[in-house]
């Protein structure tokens, strides 16, 4: 009897251990997947900070470049005046000159004289301002070159990286044709493309863990990635309005939406090619939904996961430099 009570109290000790130690790992687990979601949204919070950089700096070179154009058409004008008002005085010392030449008696010469004097004098003063307008003129034809060629290499860079977006679209679309359906769409939107899936694609209801069929898709669609390496990719996390229902270290739709981001990220980092600071990993719980109401058909389009791809703007910040 004795045993058999030693055996149960062990047992209960053992078990309670064995409970104890299963929190700790529970409770670390979950600090850990906190201090992702934490540093994840951070790099989020950067990374749409620079796109807007891109457009605020373009915005700017805009307004600079119609600045400097109607300075220099402005300069132009006033150019025109001048020179006109120049050859005016030129052609009137010639007519004084002529006076001066006929005039009959020394008080019309020393009339005529002074008209002389004063009109050079006038005319000396004018171009001088004429010299100092095209000298003006020049260098606001300087900037607005630069500000020419600052677009032009801009346009440019923009546009390539919109050539290299459509090829990558390509590469995306058929690295995941085994997951082809109306839960697929790839789009060019933004300067970005988004790549939209459906819960039933990836994910069992609830759960985050990604089924075969996806993990065979997103092996394939890593190898694309790792590829371009230039490419900084966003693997967001959405779910409809259902309030969770789940055990364990989730607790809401803001953990399960990070969870499946993660997941995601985790599969794609299996290929060694691609470096981890080109992910970012994002939980958007119910918030951003693509459709309204709470019918099975609109919660279903929102329980999606959308990987987004950017390409990288280091180079055109540059030109703003």
């Amino acid at each position: 009897m004795k045993h058999f009570l030693f055996l149960i109290g062990f047992s209960i000790l053992f078990g309670s251990c064995v409970t104890q130690q299963k929190y700790n790992e529970l409770k670390e687990s979950e600090e850990r997947y906190y201090d992702e979601a934490r540093l994840y949204e951070q790099e989020l919070y950067e990374l749409r900070n620079k796109h807007k950089d891109v457009s605020s700096e373009l915005a700017k070179m805009k307004i600079l470049k119609e600045k400097a154009e109607a300075d220099t058409a402005k300069l132009s004008q006033e150019l025109e005046r001048l020179r006109f008002d120049c050859l005016n005085l030129q052609e009137q010392s010639k007519e004084l000159v002529e006076k001066l030449r006929n005039s009959k008696s020394e008080e019309e010469f020393k009339s005529l004289m002074a008209e002389v004097h004063s009109l050079q004098d006038e005319l000396m003063r004018r171009e001088d301002v004429l010299f100092k307008a095209e000298r003006l003129l020049l260098e606001k034809q300087k900037e607005l070159d630069l500000q020419n060629n600052k677009m032009n290499e801009l346009n440019a860079m923009i546009a390539q990286k919109e050539q290299k977006l459509n090829e990558i679209k390509l590469l995306v679309t058929n690295a995941l044709h085994g997951l082809n359906g109306n839960g697929l769409s790839i789009e060019m939107k933004n300067g970005r493309i988004y790549v939209s899936l459906d819960e039933d694609l990836l994910f069992q209801s609830g759960r985050w863990e990604v089924d075969n069929r996806g993990v065979q898709a997103l092996n394939r669609l890593a190898n694309v990635l790792a590829q371009n390496k230039d490419i900084h990719i966003m693997v967001e996390g959405h779910t409809d309005d259902v309030p969770y229902k789940g055990t364990g270290n989730i607790t809401d739709n803001w953990d399960l939406s990070v969870k499946r981001a993660t997941s995601i990220v985790r599969i794609l980092l299996n290929n060694r090619d691609i470096a981890p600071a080109r992910i970012t990993a994002a939980g958007r719980g119910e918030y951003m939904p693509v459709a309204t109401g709470r019918t099975a058909d609109a919660r279903r389009k929102n329980r999606r996961t959308e990987i987004i791809l950017s390409p990288n703007l280091d180079e055109l910040m540059k030109i703003f430099e």
